[in-house]
């Protein structure tokens, strides 16, 4: 087999596996960016992960039997170099994520600037100091809670307007291996905050069911229905304090995290393959202590695997796949999604697919 069949034949094997990491596709950070001043690029491409390519089996290994966690969506991504040494990007995600029949619609983003401290030479690496922000929002995230609340069971918990920002600091090296490759190793550390609008849900109490609304320091209670299970109680007002479950504050939360990896990649004709590794640890503080309490693990570390084959198909447009494995789903990529009461979900591993087009000019 032919070299560059044989590396597209492992980078699709690779891409098609199903699923950061800290911002969205950070395994494959370079120090070396177009040194031309106004040389840069626009990526399009088409997102995915469900049975269909689940080549590896990954998501029968999860024991899954439902669609949790089919996803489809697309990005656009875009750089520019503003000098020789300065390079800008800016991204935007439109992501579909199905969760038991019901929908999450995240709309991402991402904006950094990278500047090149040392050029390389020889066995001199270029260096780079990367700033970035980005984040997630959608319009409403549901979960079924599945726990002990005002002496009954919580049912639902129900999010509107979810959000998330991060801001990142990243150091990059980049060595020219060999003509045709280069190898890259990248560190660095951030902040995040997730904040969300009003927080609500359901729970059956005496019998009868209750909506809920979950505020800064109680919460109220309200008949959902008739109901004539002994005596029933129209409204209720509880101290969030009183029952240990503070689901106003548990959705609400800052982290810390930081991550590291190895990226090489090989160039030769009209073919390029990249792969990244990458390790994040996230610490959340009081949350994550919940999570303990409460019997669960929580996930505090992931191992991310990117890989990537392009083929150049003109001057200035090239064709590629790419794939990106997660040991611990979305751990870090979408905090908002995580909190005390889904915490459950995140030890398992998840893949996105991608297929695309990248516009240099």
């Amino acid at each position: 087999m032919k070299t560059p069949t044989l590396l597209f034949a492992l980078a699709v094997g690779l891409h098609f596996a199903p699923t950061i990491h800290a911002a969205p596709l950070d395994a494959f950070l370079t120090a070396t960016r177009p040194a031309v001043q106004g040389e840069g690029q626009i990526e399009l491409a088409y997102d995915v992960a469900n049975d269909t390519v689940d080549i590896l089996g990954i998501r029968k290994s999860n024991g899954d039997t439902t669609n949790l966690g089919d996803y489809h969506g697309g990005h656009l991504r875009a750089g520019i170099a503003v000098t020789p040494k300065l390079w800008l990007d800016g991204a935007v995600w439109l992501r579909d994520i199905d969760l038991r029949g019901s929908e999450a619609k995240v709309r991402s983003w991402q904006i950094a600037g990278q500047y090149k401290l040392v050029e390389g030479q020889g066995s001199r690496p270029a260096i780079a100091l990367r700033l970035g922000a980005w984040g997630n929002r959608a319009s409403r995230l549901g979960e079924a809670a599945a726990m002990q609340f005002l002496g009954a069971r919580l049912d639902s918990v129900n999010m509107e307007q979810p959000r998330d920002r991060q801001l990142q600091l990243d150091a990059i090296a980049t060595w020219q291996a060999f003509r045709e490759w280069e190898v890259s190793a990248f560190g660095g550390i951030g902040t995040s905050h997730v904040d969300t609008g009003a927080i609500s849900g359901t729970t059956t109490r005496g019998g009868c069911s209750y909506d809920l609304a979950f505020g800064p320091t109680e919460v109220i209670g309200t008949l959902a229905e008739p109901c004539s299970e002994g005596t029933v109680v129209e409204r209720f007002s509880v101290p969030n304090s009183v029952y240990g479950v503070d689901v106003y504050r548990e959705a609400r939360y800052s982290s810390r995290f930081a991550h590291a990896g190895l990226s090489t990649e090989w160039s030769s004709g009209p073919w390029k393959l990249r792969v990244g590794y990458q390790f994040q640890i996230l610490r959340r503080g009081r949350i994550d202590d919940i999570v303990r309490r409460r019997g669960g693990e929580p996930s505090t570390r992931n191992h991310i695997l990117a890989g990537e084959v392009a083929y150049r198909i003109g001057r200035n447009v090239s064709l590629f796949l790419r794939g990106q494995y997660m040991q611990r789903q979305f751990t870090g990529e979408i905090p908002f999604a995580y909190n005390t009461f889904t915490a459950r979900r995140f030890h398992k591993k998840y893949g996105i697919a991608s297929a695309g087009v990248v516009f240099r000019f």
